[in-house]
């Protein structure tokens, strides 16, 4: 909660060790966090949807380009 720094957590939907619920509470302790869920992906997100992942984190890193 005291992260002074840009913060996301991509979350693969279908991922067996970030929950939802997970995510949500990580949202919660860090609420200016940026946050995508990616469908059809696991916990490995760039390996399973490169383009999805790295289109999320070009749009945190780069807002301009989103």
């Amino acid at each position: 909660a005291a992260l002074q720094i840009p913060v996301m957590l991509v979350r693969g939907r279908m991922s067996d060790i970030v929950s939802e619920a997970g995510a949500e509470a990580f949202l919660k302790v860090c609420p200016r966090a940026g946050f995508v869920d990616v469908s059809d992906a696991g916990h490995m997100v760039a390996g399973d949807q490169n383009d999805v992942f790295t289109d999320a984190v070009v749009r945190f890193l780069i807002p301009s380009r989103g």
